[in-house]
Parts: C-alpha cells; sequence; structure tokens
C-alpha cells in the first residue's frame, strides 16, 4: 500500500486557512491567484485541490457561517462545472451544505449589486472561476468549500470595519477548517478508486 494522494488546500487569505491542517497554500484575492497557482502546480503536482474561502451571501436563507459546495462556478468569461460524482461524495460528507452555483467577481460586490445575481447563485466570492479554470486545465481534480461571511443584506467589510468583523471571521474560518477536511478526504478516496 503506497502514500495517500496529496490533496492539497488553496484559499486566497491565510485566515481562510487557519484551521486547515497539511499541504496548503494562500494565494491571493482575484485573478491574480491564477497566476499563483499555476506557478505552484509548475513545482508541485497534487493529485487533488480543495479551494476553501469566504463568501458573500446572494439568498435571504444563507446566514453568516452556511456552508456553500458550487455544483456550478461562473463568471463574465464562462463557466466551469464540478465533477457529479465527486459533488455526490463530498454532500455525503458534508449533508447540511447548500449545493448550487458560485459566482465570481473580482471587485467586493456591493450591497446594491447583490440583488442582480437573485436567483442566479447561491454566493459570491472573487477568486474560485479563476482557480477552476486552471486546475481543470491541469485535469486535476476539486471541490470547493465556501462559507458565508456575509449575508445578501449586508456589504463585506473593508477597512476599519474588518477589525468588527474578527470574529465573525473566526468562526467563518473554523467552519473551513473542518469543510477542508471533510473535502481532502473525500478527494483523496475518490482519487484511491479511480
Amino acid at each position: 500500500m503506497g502514500a495517500p494522494p496529496e490533496v492539497m488546500v488553496v484559499a486566497a487569505l491565510r485566515t481562510e486557512l487557519l484551521f486547515v491542517r497539511g499541504p496548503k497554500a494562500a494565494l491571493g484575492v482575484g485573478a491574480r491567484s491564477q497566476k499563483r497557482l499555476r506557478a505552484l502546480l509548475a513545482r508541485r503536482r497534487p493529485q487533488g485541490v480543495v479551494i476553501v474561502g469566504y463568501a458573500g451571501g446572494l439568498r435571504a436563507d444563507l446566514r453568516p457561517g452556511a456552508l456553500v459546495l458550487p455544483d456550478l462556478v461562473w463568471d463574465a468569461k464562462g463557466a466551469v462545472r464540478i465533477s457529479g460524482a465527486l459533488l455526490a461524495r463530498a454532500r455525503a460528507q458534508l449533508p447540511h451544505a447548500q449545493v448550487g452555483p458560485l459566482f465570481t467577481d473580482e471587485r467586493l460586490t456591493p450591497l446594491a449589486a447583490k440583488a442582480a445575481f437573485e436567483g442566479k447563485a447561491l454566493a459570491v466570492d472573487m477568486e474560485t472561476s479563476h482557480l477552476a479554470r486552471e486546475l481543470f486545465r491541469w485535469r486535476i481534480p476539486f471541490l470547493v468549500g465556501r462559507v458565508i461571511l456575509d449575508a445578501r443584506e449586508e456589504e463585506a467589510p473593508v477597512g476599519w470595519r474588518e477589525v468588527l468583523w474578527a470574529p465573525r471571521a473566526l468562526r467563518c474560518s473554523w467552519i473551513l477548517g473542518r469543510a477542508a477536511h471533510a473535502l481532502r478526504k473525500t478527494l483523496a478516496e475518490a482519487v484511491c478508486a479511480a
């Protein structure tokens, strides 16, 4: 029996990886995360990747701390579908998670703009579509777990207001750590079974 497959966990921010154990990398926010992922994959080739991080909720029932497992990641350039077989395995590990589309927009989505996405996506983030496209190019299996940091009726904190959200961000990071563990295990089992 050989070594278990390496499954890396990536996020934009180190804060999002605070409770993640094992191989991990913070890649930065927005499109630059794709370049950093490409450089990482050129040096080190994991058998699977888990993308985690915060997201803004686009549905009233998705409160801060809710976990989202995207089945489709899209932005203005197109869409990437998450493997249905992998997603089914992930749902078995994380039955409380909401499943649906995730929209990527490199700008922090102001409150007024969130209404435009209603019915089109569960949540919005700033880098998943970029990372998903890169992993698709490398043919590396991946899963995504996003936790709602700001509810639909809230704006993501910027500047000095970030300090006021620190307890919420810490709680969301803890949820991401648990989700990352389950998603890493799911991917490793799927790679071994293939």
